[in-house]
């Protein structure tokens, strides 16, 4: 079961330095202190960063590192991926280029310059600075139009592994990318005297993809100020909880910092503009919010709706009691035959490698696996899948998140499969995290079915369980089956946990929806 969306390559690492103090009256523990003799150092990865979490980039620069979790296996073949894709994307077009390869920044700097003054076509790796901004872009592409250089300039590309587009059909890029290569087109015109109007991103699929930067001129150096006083200290930050903290290295340090303060955060999705406007109003904790429940009416917020509140009250009321409620009925067909179905994928290769059903019917359970011991049996493992439903009749599936109908889609158009049967399975099925979603509160941060399952009782053999952890024990399986066997029962394992975690939570929802909606 996929905890997260595919992963896209990681921007390149951010220079370390010390940092000052915080002004904050009450500082983050276990900050570092800044030297002026070390000024701060924009980076694109601070500008990544900061689109996802501005408390990641105060935090990396000011930050005890002894306090952060360690970088996961999966992040560094995640790298090693990245650097990959691009050499493959340099093949697939056919571009000849110089490549950098040098020690040190400062002396790859020097060879990208010279490169750049001889007119090179495409320079690979190259290094760029201008005051208090370094940047690495992943191509330079030289292009007619006069500069210091000649009758010439650069344009910056960034080769990405996933789509250059937020939403294809209105045309709308991802946030990072465009300010990524805004930020390589400002030093370019600080290093060439000529600013590009254009950066380019070659993306999974390598296409290239021209992106017009004049638009997002006034974004970026809003972002790039912001950006600067965060790092500077002049101004403040906190943690706030979000989806984006499971894959931070901070996670572990943020989740007590709230956990400490009762920090309003905890209520899920409350943002940090909706947690703005609560402060505004003089709540900042999770009990202060769940007291709102004990008003006869719920007060205005600007920045929040009616609804919303109603909402966040709620749920910082079932935080506090510290159990699930159901609190909207939910239909649940009545099925003798249940299947209960998640899949496991490894997302670098994006491949399907295993498909796990739990059957039940009546008291009876059985758990089926359909596995690809190598990426290339996954058409085979997908083939015997379909055999298996083929056989059904009269049944009910049950999946958690629509990931694994997300998944099935995109490989019924690599593999053959009969669109009724296809039709017929998701027909048949229903998501249980949308119910969960829609009709239940719980204690938690997160809706994952580890957590909502945890919090009924039911535990993994696993201490901390997911799919990335899954996906890195295939791809060492996958290196040698015969004496990776181990690693393939835990991973079925794994498989059948999720499935049975599954059953566990229909199973309430279906008694709350008896004992509270009578269905």
């Amino acid at each position: 079961m996929a905890d997260n969306p595919s992963p896209e390559k990681k921007p390149k690492a951010t220079p370390r330095t010390t940092r000052a103090p915080t002004p904050d009256t009450e500082p983050m523990p276990g900050s570092e202190s800044k030297t002026e003799s070390h000024p701060t150092i924009i980076t694109a990865g601070h500008i990544y960063d900061y689109l996802l979490c501005p408390h990641k980039v105060y935090l990396d620069e000011f930050g005890d590192r002894s306090r952060m979790d360690p970088e996961s296996d999966f992040e560094r073949v995640l790298w090693d991926k990245g650097m990959a894709h691009e050499e493959e994307a340099l093949e697939r077009l056919g571009f000849a280029v110089a490549q950098i390869e040098c020690e040190g920044f400062e002396e790859c700097e020097r060879e990208t310059l010279r490169l750049m003054k001889g007119g090179e076509g495409f320079i690979y790796q190259g290094r760029l600075s201008a005051p208090s901004m370094r940047g690495s872009p992943d191509l330079l592409e030289k292009v007619r139009g006069k500069s210091r250089l000649g009758a010439y300039h650069y344009v910056p590309i960034d080769m990405k592994s996933g789509s250059a587009y937020e939403d294809e059909e209105t045309g709308r890029f991802k946030e990072h990318y465009v300010l990524q290569l805004s930020f390589y087109a400002d030093i370019l015109e600080k290093v060439q005297g000529v600013k590009p109007e254009t950066g380019k991103i070659v993306d999974g699929e390598f296409h290239v993809v021209s992106v017009d930067l004049k638009p997002f001129e006034r974004e970026y150096f809003e972002r790039l100020s912001e950006i600067r006083d965060l790092l500077s200290g002049k101004a403040e930050s906190e943690p706030c909880i979000g989806g984006v903290c499971a894959q931070c290295h901070w996670r572990s340090f943020c989740y007590r910092w709230a956990k400490d303060r009762d920090d309003v955060s905890l209520v899920r999705k409350l943002n940090r503009p909706r947690r703005s406007a609560l402060r505004e109003n003089g709540i900042r904790t999770v009990s202060e919010l769940a007291e709102l429940g004990n008003a006869k009416r719920l007060p205005k917020f600007e920045g929040i709706s009616g609804r919303a509140l109603e909402q966040f009250v709620r749920r910082a009321v079932v935080f506090k009691r510290g159990e699930p409620i159901l609190h909207s009925p939910v239909e649940l067909p009545r099925r003798r035959f249940e299947i209960f179905f998640d899949i496991e994928t490894e997302p670098l290769e994006e491949i399907c490698y295993l498909y796990g059903i739990v059957e039940r019917e009546g008291e009876e359970q059985r758990y089926l696996s359909f596995f690809a011991d190598s990426p290339d049996e996954e058409e085979s493992a997908w083939n015997a899948f379909w055999k298996y439903v083929s056989g059904l009749e009269d049944f009910q599936v049950y999946h958690y998140t629509s990931y694994e109908k997300t998944v099935l889609t995109s490989l019924s158009e690599r593999y053959a499969c009969d669109p009724a049967l296809f039709e017929r399975f998701f027909q048949e099925s229903t998501d249980l995290y949308g119910l969960v979603d829609k009709c239940t509160e719980w204690p938690s941060h997160s809706y994952s079915i580890k957590a909502v399952s945890k919090l009924l009782g039911f535990e993994y053999s696993e201490r901390d369980p997911g799919g990335l952890k899954a996906a890195m024990w295939y791809i060492e399986y996958a290196k040698a089956p015969g004496a990776n066997r181990a690693l393939r029962e835990k991973i079925i394992q794994y498989n059948k946990e999720d499935c049975e975690a599954m059953i566990v939570l229909k199973d309430w929802l279906a008694k709350k929806n008896e004992e509270a909606f009578g269905r």
